[in-house]
């Protein structure tokens, strides 16, 4: 049940803010913010009692985040690897936090409100319905799992469920990605699409012996991973999907061959969706090198859009008309353009009688951190999540059937009715 100790498959959404800095760009934008409210961090209410399930780098991730977090104590954590000073780690950032080796026990914890699972996306399933059929509120990581049959059990019971189910899809809950999102109506109809993670790493990892090692290395077999498109690339094709108000119809997929560390799953891949409007989305993602990083752009008449996890900026066509507020903003210069940044909490900052291009994002609340402040706010308000379990189940089957595209290296259709739970 746990995670790999180094690199988890979705570090991205941490390690996305780094490669920001290297562009340099800390820049304003005046505009008004419709979506930023629901977006801002919430008073603190009554306490969630929480639960961690799986205490690798995403579980100690989840535990960093919920420190932070007003009136979130976490009163268990949870791994079947009991190595003492494994588990220590975990209780460094939980002292306060009881330790079980057994799920069930955390489960029958009557003080326990909610559940957060972050052991791997195979051993999803079980932990998930039982935490449901428990009464708890679960917070499961994406994927929900590495077969279609299993992340549509999931995405059944948390649709059913009388308590609050979030499926990890951080960006749904990013406020650069949401803020980014109320300038698509000044761009025209999407042209184009584009995303990419890049980041030197290994998924094989070290250990004490051959079966912890394949255990923690599940990531790199065919049998327990849905590579890089799953793992990695599931976050960015929901962004795109929820940009174009649509899903692909078909995906197009290519993957390296001869993979590092004898992975059974390619290490590096491409991938070409085709949606129904006629728009395209290239994505490219390695473990090989960290050039140019993660983001993801979106093009149209006027202008194009990249957004860099707690950044973003605007590139305007020289034919495109003002907007009003452009003309106030600093611009930066990257490679041949000027970039105009959008600042999430412009809006905010400026009733605070501060000015946003001096201070900027606050690029310190990852994606990570304000997905689980806004699952302990549903939890708190009964308000349902931005990430549904129906958007959960369709971005799974996209990201499966491009891992299946990338290992045969052929193109596969994605029907509307697979997409339906």
């Amino acid at each position: 049940m746990s995670d790999k100790q180094g690199m988890d498959r979705r570090d991205f959404l941490m390690g996305a803010a780094l490669t920001g800095l290297t562009m340099g760009l800390v820049v304003e934008e005046l505009r008004a913010e419709p979506q930023a409210a629901a977006q801002q961090p919430a008073a603190a209410g009554p306490p969630v009692t929480c639960a961690v399930i799986g205490l690798g780098a995403r579980g100690r991730e989840t535990l960093t985040a919920l420190a932070k977090i007003a009136g979130a104590p976490v009163a268990a954590i949870c791994d079947s690897y009991t190595s003492e000073a494994y588990v220590k780690r975990a209780q460094t950032i939980a002292p306060n936090a009881k330790f079980e080796a057994d799920y069930k026990a955390v489960l029958a914890m009557p003080n326990v409100q909610a559940v957060f699972v972050d052991t791997p996306s195979h051993l999803h399933k079980q932990i998930v319905l039982d935490a449901l059929q428990a009464g708890k509120h679960v917070f499961c990581e994406a994927p929900l799992a590495s077969s279609i049959e299993d992340a549509r059990a999931i995405a059944a019971a948390g649709a059913a469920a009388k308590t609050i189910f979030m499926p990890g899809l951080q960006y749904r809950a990013n406020k650069m990605h949401n803020h980014a999102l109320t300038f698509l109506g000044d761009m025209g109809a999407p042209v184009a699409a584009r995303a990419q993670w890049h980041r030197k790493t290994s998924w094989r990892a070290a250990a004490p012996t051959p079966e912890r090692e394949k255990e923690l290395s599940w990531r790199i077999y065919k049998d327990t991973s849905t590579g890089l498109p799953g793992e990695i690339g599931i976050h960015q094709f929901d962004v795109i999907s929820w940009y174009l108000k649509e899903q692909p119809i078909a995906v197009t997929g290519f993957g390296n061959k001869k993979p590092k560390d004898r992975m059974e799953v390619p290490d590096t891949i491409q991938c070409v969706f085709e949606y129904p409007s006629g728009v395209c989305m290239v994505y490219d993602a390695t473990i090989c090198n960290s050039f140019d990083g993660t983001y993801e752009i979106i093009m149209g008449p006027a202008f194009a859009m990249m957004i860099r996890d707690q950044r973003g900026w605007m590139y305007k066509e020289t034919d495109s008309p003002l907007l009003g507020w452009e003309v106030y903003a600093r611009k930066d210069k990257y490679g041949d353009e000027n970039g105009i940044a959008l600042v999430a909490d412009a809006t905010k900052l400026m009733s605070q009688g501060k000015e946003p291009g001096k201070v900027g994002t606050d690029v310190s609340k990852s994606a990570l951190y304000q997905a689980c402040e806004a699952f302990i706010e549903s939890v708190r308000t009964g308000k349902k999540p931005a990430a549904t379990p129906e958007i959960a189940y369709q971005a799974n089957v996209v990201a499966i059937r491009a891992h299946e595209a990338c290992m045969t290296g052929g193109r596969v259709e994605i029907p509307a009715d697979s997409l339906k739970l």
